[in-house]
């Protein structure tokens, strides 16, 4: 899996899409850029790694994150009528944040692959181009110095381009002309 900073770091960059960006929508699409790591339960029930309700299964998956998208107005307290451009707009967002942690998870170099389309298929995927270090499940084990050489490739792969994009987002923004 990519570290729980660089799920962090996703979520709250997808946030500035919002309109305007909020500090609750910030928090909510960070906590669903988590989520999905909530199968490491699954561990301590017995269900195995490549079962498709364990670690990198269904909580990666498409559908789970089509879910949480839907889940994401209510979740942000908007009381966008379901179905209205600002209901839509939250819950493409939602989806975003929580598809993007299979979607980083699926660039790692360890694992068994990520089960996207878990519960249609059991089949885990990997992308083509898998540049980053995989973190471990365990804290400790992150902190004991496999931690920085993680996060250093993360920092290259994924906050660096984050951050010219989501700059040449605001800077795109800053020079449209408003509409009042």
């Amino acid at each position: 899996m990519a570290s729980a900073f660089t799920h962090i770091v996703v979520g709250g960059a997808i946030s500035a899409l919002g309109s305007p960006p909020r500090a609750r929508l910030a928090l909510v699409l960070i906590a669903l850029s988590l989520l999905p790591d909530v199968d490491v339960l699954a561990f301590q029930v017995g269900i195995p790694y490549e079962h498709p309700l364990g670690h990198r299964g269904f909580t990666h998956s498409i559908l789970f994150a089509v879910l949480a998208g839907i889940a994401t107005p209510r979740l942000c307290g908007r009381p966008s009528p379901t179905g209205s451009r600002g209901w839509w707009r939250l819950a493409g967002l939602g989806f975003a944040a929580t598809l993007s942690h299979g979607l980083l998870d699926a660039l790692t170099n360890g694992g068994l692959g990520v089960g996207f389309l878990v519960p249609f298929s059991a089949e885990r995927f990997f992308l083509p181009w898998r540049p980053l270090l995989v973190s471990p499940l365990s804290p400790s084990a992150f902190f004991s110095g496999a931690g920085a050489r993680i996060l250093a490739s993360e920092m290259v792969w994924v906050w660096l381009p984050l951050a010219a994009l989501f700059g040449l987002v605001s800077l795109w923004r800053r020079a449209r002309p408003s509409r009042r």
